[in-house]
């Protein structure tokens, strides 16, 4: 399906023309790259401007923030499954591969659960065993998850969806 931009030349008229042409032509850009976004699609309503515009300006858009479909849907850009999240939370949720698995390191004899969440380091303890370490890594990024739900509370849908994913 090919994109159009159906609001060409009222750039002067629309409020976030720039912002939301920016961001729509970026998600198009990644999704056509195919190396990292294999098996990401954009639903057909996305591939006319006007209606993703008309979405952004309905959102809880933050300038800055990143267009995110991870968190609500996972492979598919869409009013149902997209949302405006700030990088902090993005980057909680980027598929990072260990040798042991996610949010583990080997330390000592044992295992150290672990998590970089906004440029911090937080750990979680040692275990002996990969499994266990990993527990521990789910169980902190859900409590650093809460918080930021908390953090985010005047964003009713980002801050309902953190709130989701804490439990």
């Amino acid at each position: 399906m090919e994109k159009v931009n159906d609001l060409k030349g009222k750039h002067n008229e629309l409020s976030l023309y720039k912002e939301a042409y920016t961001y729509w032509n970026a998600m198009h850009d990644r999704v056509r790259n195919k190396s990292h976004y294999g098996n990401v699609s954009i639903c057909d309503e996305w591939y006319k401007f006007s209606n993703f515009y008309h979405w952004m300006e309905s959102t809880e858009y933050n300038e800055g923030w990143h267009l995110d479909k991870d968190i609500m849907g996972g492979n598919i850009y869409s009013p149902d499954t997209c949302l405006f999240v700030p990088q902090e939370v993005n980057q909680l949720f980027r598929n990072v591969k260990t040798k042991y698995n996610t949010g583990v390191v080997k330390n000592g004899n044992g295992y150290q659960a672990q998590g970089r969440f906004n440029k911090q380091l937080y750990k979680f303890g040692t275990y002996p065993t990969i499994e266990e370490a990993h527990y521990a890594y789910v169980v902190g990024r859900k409590q650093y998850i809460g918080q930021l739900a908390m953090k985010y509370s005047n964003f009713t849908k980002l801050s309902s969806v953190l709130f989701k994913l804490s439990k």
